[in-house]
């Protein structure tokens, strides 16, 4: 006897059903956890719904096989077992204190587990209320202490040899004589009159018996006066830079870890934040001669040649992956080319600023920069969009810049002090709120730090 074909309906509706399932199955392997939870879901709903029409057309022939008894209690019981123990991953990360604050970890575990969109989903209308425009009547900047000499020294040009005469390290090291550091020109205040101390610089930090770091606060733009901005200008005669990993960005063990070691913690000068999750951008990050994600040419690159000096540039542009850097570490294109605005063009090239694109999210923001004298500068902006950024920067001076990490607790920039024989961290912004001793007790994401040269030891976790 023949065996009966099933209609052509059936044939469609099993193959779509399959494809479904391992689609499921390789999204729940991919995501970890909403993968699982929407597998499991279109299971439930797949087997309520072919037991309703069963129900609805009854059978169609006589050797038909009837409705699989259990068949919704079995998807149900998947699916509670799916969001238990999704429930158990998420308590078993977010309870214990790595650092960072609770919803920073909770946001953290989503994102690892596929619930991404989701969080960008709830953040961008958690913070979608553009700032005031009335003018701010406080600034961000912090009373910063600071180990300074009571004179900065009038000594004669310093002497500091490993310097390269070009970016990159193409040539060989010279020796060159650099004045004694000296703080920027004052900024000019947008807003008339303008508030204590507003553009001045402070001393927030020093290295080698001078001067090394300055900062101030604005309100740098006329049509946003709700916005307020930190800035940190760096001179890095007397300092020398390194990467440190985050134990989960990127992970993995490395002599500079995820924190600074106690043999370096005396020499510690400043630590700022890192870049975006790997996972959200499309360059790279290379350092201790591992390459964890490959570098994108044409992107913006913080990088650290082998006598510690930090430098932004484009790679393949202003640096290039030549072997003479000891860390590159990448994050989108730059935000300001020349003293313009990049925000649009970025757009069209498929940069994602951060939860920006066609949603206008107003959050913390953080940024390295060049300024007109070569120098780099760190700056902290709050309430803004991408393009407040960017306009915020090239309000403050900044020829070229790079956007680095953004939202509540990521922008970070500590001064560290000595006075008694202990590193102590201070925020150089009242408003930042992660964790400041990040760079000392354990850090889940990467970060930048400062030293001291005349301080570091000989073979040192900074000449990996």
């Amino acid at each position: 006897m023949a065996t009966e074909r099933p209609p052509v309906g059936t044939v469609v509706r099993r193959c779509v059903a399959a494809v479904g399932i391992a689609g499921g199955l390789w999204w729940g392997h991919r995501s970890g956890g909403i993968g699982l939870v929407a597998a499991a879901g279109a299971a439930l709903v797949g087997a309520v719904l072919l037991r309703r029409r069963r129900r609805a057309v009854g059978p169609l022939r006589t050797n038909q096989p009837p409705a699989i008894p259990g068949m919704v209690t079995a998807a149900a019981g998947v699916l509670a077992a799916v969001v238990v123990w999704n429930a158990a991953s998420l308590l078993v990360y977010a309870i214990p204190d790595n650092g960072d604050r609770f919803s920073s970890r909770v946001a953290t575990w989503g994102r690892d587990h596929g619930y991404g969109p989701v969080i960008d989903w709830l953040e961008a209308r958690a913070y979608s209320t553009p700032p005031s425009k009335e003018p701010a009547t406080d600034l961000g900047l912090a009373t910063v202490p600071a180990t300074v000499p009571a004179t900065v020294p009038s000594t004669p040009p310093t002497t500091v040899p490993g310097t390269s005469t070009t970016v990159g390290g193409t040539t060989a090291p010279t020796t060159s004589a650099l004045p004694a550091p000296s703080a920027p020109a004052a900024l000019t205040p947008v807003f008339s009159p303008p508030l204590e101390g507003e553009g001045r610089w402070v001393t927030v930090a020093s290295a080698g018996g001078a001067e090394a770091m300055w900062a101030t606060s604005l309100r740098p733009l006329a049509a946003a006066g709700g916005v307020v901005a930190t800035m940190v200008v760096i001179d890095q005669t007397h300092l020398r830079a390194g990467l440190f990993n985050g134990s989960e960005l990127p992970g993995g063990t490395w002599r500079r870890g995820n924190h600074v070691p106690k043999d370096l913690q005396h020499a510690l000068v400043a630590a700022m934040n890192g870049g975006f999750r790997l996972d959200h951008i499309k360059g790279g990050y290379m350092t201790e001669g591992v390459v964890v994600k490959p570098l994108r040419t044409g992107d913006a690159t913080l990088a650290i040649d082998r006598s510690g000096r930090l430098v932004l540039g484009v790679l393949g542009r202003d640096v290039f992956d030549d072997g003479s850097w000891v860390s590159m570490r990448q994050n989108l294109e730059l935000i300001v080319v020349h003293g313009r605005s990049n925000v649009r063009a970025g757009i069209a090239h498929g940069v994602w600023w951060g939860a920006d694109n066609g949603n206008a999210v107003y959050v913390k923001r953080s940024a390295v920069c060049t300024v007109a004298d070569g120098r780099l500068a760190y700056v902290m902006v709050n309430p803004v969009d991408a393009e407040q950024l960017a306009q915020s920067l090239i309000a403050m001076g900044c020829v070229n810049a790079m956007q680095m990490d953004i939202n509540v607790d990521w922008p970070l920039f500590t001064t560290f002090t000595h006075d008694t024989g202990v590193a102590v961290p201070h925020f150089v912004d009242k408003r930042m709120t992660g964790n400041a001793r990040r760079a000392l007790d354990g850090s889940t994401k990467d970060f930048f730090a400062f030293f001291d040269t005349t301080l570091v030891p000989t073979g040192s976790a900074l000449d990996a």
